[in-house]
């Protein structure tokens, strides 16, 4: 086995969703360093690691105490999918572009940019033990399995146009690029006002999200899935699993309410049950 990076550079352009301000994205080739986060004035790139993160606040987000790079769980849930081990990502902004919303604008260009292996081994690490928790309502599971990775996830919500949905899925390339990246973020119309109070979703709109009503799902182009909402969901929580450094093997996941937040405080546990 060998390590994975791009052939090439690539980049990607756009708004920021939380900032709105322009943003680009370029991806550069590494050898054996993980995947990182660089920008102007940046001394040392930021290793996209669990030590790393400082806020999970509608989006994940990574420093190095003097940079903060917003948002970056999309484009790390494309990276991890893909098995991409080596990464060098440039950030001209706050944040990564929110492009359409989902993950699937950053797989397309990865994909575009080629594959190369490198020396050396890939990080792939397997749980010794089941790993079970709650945090409060918020409930994870994982457990040993003979091969591969997968996740099952419910998202439950008491609002009438979401209430309970499951998806359940084997995380690989092929099922990532046609059944979870192209699944959008969203967001309540009650909670509109409220966040860009708060100075967030400044960039967002029906180009880069959907938005849930009392009476329908507003969406450019009508969903992708009945179920996208809880795609997107797990897209989030791959991209989160993702600052573990490593990519899991022979692990089933349950979860059920899930949140950046609790991803984050998961994927530490994680770090304690492996081998």
């Amino acid at each position: 086995m060998s390590r994975k990076t791009i052939k090439k550079e690539t980049q990607i352009e756009g708004i920021g969703l939380h900032t709105g301000n322009k943003s680009k994205a370029i991806f550069h080739p590494a050898k054996g360093t993980g995947i990182r986060f660089t920008g102007p004035g940046f001394n040392t790139p930021v290793r996209a690691v669990l030590k790393n993160v400082s806020g999970t606040v509608r989006g994940t987000n990574i420093s190095d105490g003097i940079h903060t790079i917003h948002t970056v769980e999309h484009l790390l849930s494309a990276a991890a999918a893909l098995g991409i081990d080596d990464l060098d990502i440039e950030i001209i902004g706050e944040e990564p572009p929110i492009c359409d919303g989902s993950s699937k604008p950053f797989a397309d260009i990865l994909i575009a940019a080629g594959f190369e292996e490198t020396a050396g081994m890939p990080d792939i690490k397997r749980i010794k033990k089941k790993t079970e928790v709650n945090f409060g309502e918020v409930y994870y599971k994982a457990v040993p399995a003979e091969k591969g990775f997968s996740v099952s996830l419910v998202y439950e919500n008491s609002h009438p146009m979401a209430g309970r949905l499951l998806i359940d899925k084997e995380i690989n390339p092929s099922s990532f690029i046609k059944e979870i990246a192209p699944a959008r973020t969203f967001g309540y119309d009650f909670e509109l006002e409220m966040l860009r109070k708060a100075g967030l979703a400044k960039g967002g709109s029906l180009k880069n999200a959907l938005v849930i009503t009392q009476k329908e799902i507003l969406a450019d182009g009508g969903l992708r899935f009945p179920d996208e909402i809880a795609r997107h969901k797990l897209l989030d929580f791959i991209g989160d699993l993702a600052l573990l450094g490593w990519r899991p093997e022979g692990v089933r996941i349950e979860t059920i309410r899930c949140g950046h937040a609790s991803n984050v405080k998961f994927a530490r546990m994680l770090e304690q049950a492996t081998e």
